[in-house]
């Protein structure tokens, strides 16, 4: 919104006209919907300036602040609007989301709870209260919510992949690709479905019927980075790409910037504090003096630990919806949309010290990174990250869930190389998957 156009929108609510006040909220949610986000939320706020408790204006508001990853606050303008209108059964049902998204699973139930209390049949609540019952381990009562919100509407082929996901969690794998199937016969062309269908026959250890699932969405999606790549990684041998494609890692996580946190907790998951860990070893204790990259930063998981350690902190990710939640922490002074390798090759003799968690998984030759995190760090400077350890073998090679694991010899041998002096490299435990401990290398080196 420019100088002339607020202006306007403060004479519109100075004039205490209500069908003023409703088209500027018009306004402001187009905006939103549109992903015009500053504009909306300029606009919601000079709406509050007037009318600090305006239900619509709190609870659009708080949705938009959630979306920016500022989830707290977001909460307190839905809660506003709550507390001005207890009926107010989108505020409630949102509320519920956004707890949802940010891994509260038990607020999330009361929120949905609440709308079902004012309206019994209210399809996405049912859908929504299904989702988080599969998170609680209620997972009888989850199908019953499930099935009645299907029953309502039974042409919504997400609501028969959120029942396939609950019977994924409570491990009915023939159940769970039972639903994604009937999904899939309503809407053919569903990618997500064929993604949640091949991890269930994955997971299942039903790896033909699993390659089959990923030539059907080949068929019909030739060009989709995940296919291919998880495709890739099913053959393996020659088609083994170097790393993931770019798009491929833009949409995984676009995909899962929503529930990234929560899915990373219920996994145990350790890398970013492994990695300060590392951090602390290298350079001490934390003064604030030096200049940090948080590469592959995400939603900022690592961000709290190393503000510390940082006279300036930039996070560098290829998913811009992750780097919203990141922005919602306010703990970076930079968060850039760019490819790794290349951010490192034109920032050279920039950084007192590179970090990345997990993000090399992604990664089978780590020579073009190696390269250019040397370039990009000061004569002095820390080389601090994770990989998955390639258990037997040389080299690298890439798993059917499409990550990469490493031997420990290639990452020494590969740091060497590009010039680093100083390499060391522990054994440790990442991560939970499948219920079982994934096995990783944190590996620390330095220039001098």
């Amino acid at each position: 919104m420019n100088r002339h156009e607020r202006r306007a929108a403060e004479k519109l609510i100075r004039s205490g006209n209500p069908k003023n006040l409703s088209g500027l909220l018009n306004s402001a949610i187009q905006a939103h919907q549109s992903g015009r986000l500053e504009e909306a939320e300029s606009v919601y706020r000079l709406v509050l300036q007037a009318l600090p408790q305006q239900p619509d204006a709190c609870h659009y508001l708080g949705v938009l602040l959630h979306q920016h990853g500022r989830s707290e606050e977001g909460i307190d303008y839905i809660m506003r609007a709550l507390s001005e209108n207890p009926h107010y059964v989108d505020a409630q049902n949102n509320l519920g989301n956004v707890y949802k998204e940010t891994g509260d699973a038990a607020k999330a139930e009361q929120a949905y709870r609440k709308v079902l209390a004012l309206v019994p049949n209210h399809f996405e609540a049912l859908n929504n209260l299904g989702i988080v019952l599969g998170d609680l381990e209620a997972f009888e009562e989850a199908e019953q919510s499930l099935k009645q919100a299907i029953r309502l509407q039974p042409n919504r082929a997400d609501f028969l992949q959120n029942l396939g996901s609950a019977y994924f969690k409570k491990k009915d794998y023939s159940k769970s690709a039972e639903a994604y199937r009937k999904s899939i016969t309503l809407k053919p062309n569903e990618a997500e479905a064929y993604h949640k269908l091949w991890r269930t026959l994955y997971i299942a250890k039903e790896f033909d019927e699993a390659v089959k699932v990923l030539r059907q969405w080949l068929e019909f999606d030739p060009d989709n980075p995940i296919a291919l790549h998880t495709y890739a990684a099913h053959l393996g041998g020659e088609l083994i790409p170097e790393r993931a494609s770019d798009a491929y890692v833009k949409e995984t996580f676009d995909n899962f910037a929503g529930s990234f946190d929560n899915v990373l907790a219920r996994l145990d998951y350790r890398a970013p504090g492994l990695v300060v860990d590392a951090v602390s070893r290298a350079v001490g204790a934390a003064q604030g003096q030096l200049n940090v990259l948080d590469v592959g930063c995400g939603t900022g998981l690592c961000g709290p630990l190393l503000r510390p350690y940082a006279r300036q902190l930039i996070g560098v990710d290829l998913s811009p919806k992750m780097l919203a939640k990141a922005e919602g922490r306010q703990i970076y002074e930079a968060l850039i949309e760019a490819e790794l390798v290349h951010y490192l090759e034109q920032n050279p003799n920039r950084f007192d010290l590179i970090v990345s968690a997990d993000t090399l998984v992604y990664f089978g030759n780590l020579v073009p990174y190696a390269h250019a995190a040397h370039n990009a760090l000061l004569s002095n400077g820390h080389l601090i990250f994770t990989v998955e350890k390639k258990l037997e073998g040389d080299g690298f090679s890439i798993g059917v869930h499409g990550r990469y694991c490493h031997a420990q010899d290639y990452v020494l041998n590969t740091l060497i190389e590009a010039g680093f002096q100083f390499v060391n490299i522990d054994e440790v435990h990442l991560r939970k998957e499948t219920g079982e401990a994934v096995i990783g290398l944190l590996v620390s080196a330095n220039l001098s």
